[in-house]
């Protein structure tokens, strides 16, 4: 393996636990939703910030870059939301099928058309959502339209960054923060948590910019077949996690369901990497 793939390979496996932290933090602060995002915003978007004018300069963000920003925002309030409805380990595991919703949204924009392969690992991992959701541990229907919502709009946060390379994508990324500051201070209270959610917000807000900035230079160094593949190990990293800090033990079916998520991504990564 060359240093730069072994390099970009533990970089996205580092970025791993502070993705899987954001369910933990999430149900750990008591203030409300709008409240975490503005401080995740304002917080992470501003460390990214200053990482990404330090890589990316301070050339124009342009059209594509502020629709970057956008979806990127609303995912992020679909994904925080989820975690409010359901337990970590339904909304990680909804959030694996990413690489499926943008193959297919690329395809809808006039990208190249899906392999049977793909098709086939996508049809088995929703069977595996299916399972999770039919087996009475997958919180509630708001929870997993939620996690749904958030995956179609990641989803198109990576097809956006693809289709427009020129784009600063890391600037984007830090951009995201203003309409969740906005929407923070017209619907939650940020100035008003109490001192042990203001220490939990910021280390939110420092582990979600720490995630960011790791798995953009790993992607950096490596195929995105290989991304996907090194990145599926938040799913049981997150799971984990829950069981261990939020007593959040997910039930057999939530498990075989996730196991089927699992294998199908991870085969196809595999195969997209062999060819």
């Amino acid at each position: 393996m060359p240093p730069s793939h072994r390099l970009g390979s533990l970089l996205v496996l580092a970025s791993t636990l502070p993705f899987a932290l954001a369910g933990i933090f999430t149900k750990a602060i008591s203030a409300d939703l709008w409240t975490v995002l503005a401080w995740r915003g304002v917080i992470g978007g501003t460390l990214v910030a200053l990482y990404a004018l330090r890589v990316e300069g301070r050339a124009p963000m342009g059209r594509w870059g502020w629709a970057i920003a956008l979806s990127s925002a609303a995912a992020s309030a679909a994904f925080l939301g989820a975690f409010r409805q359901a337990p970590v380990a339904t909304v990680a595991l909804v959030y694996a099928l990413a690489p499926f919703a943008a193959a297919g949204l690329s395809r809808a924009l006039g990208g190249p058309a899906a392999g049977r392969g793909v098709l086939g690992a996508a049809a088995v991992s929703l069977a595996g959502v299916a399972l999770v959701a039919g087996g009475g541990g997958g919180g509630s229907v708001l929870g997993i339209v939620l996690a749904a919502l958030m995956t179609g709009l990641m989803a198109l946060t990576t097809v956006l960054i693809r289709a427009h390379p020129q784009a600063p994508a890391l600037r984007a990324m830090a951009a995201a923060a203003l309409p969740l500051a906005i929407a923070g201070l017209a619907w939650g209270a940020p100035f008003a948590v109490s001192p042990a959610d203001a220490g939990l917000l910021l280390a939110f807000g420092a582990a979600f910019a720490l995630a960011t900035i790791l798995i953009t230079e790993g992607a950096r160094r490596l195929p995105a077949a290989q991304v996907a593949l090194l990145g599926g190990a938040e799913v049981p990293l997150a799971a984990l996690l829950a069981a261990l800090l939020l007593g959040e033990v997910p039930p057999l079916t939530t498990i075989l369901g996730g196991a089927l998520v699992l294998g199908a991504v991870s085969w196809q990564a595999l195969s997209s990497s062999g060819r």
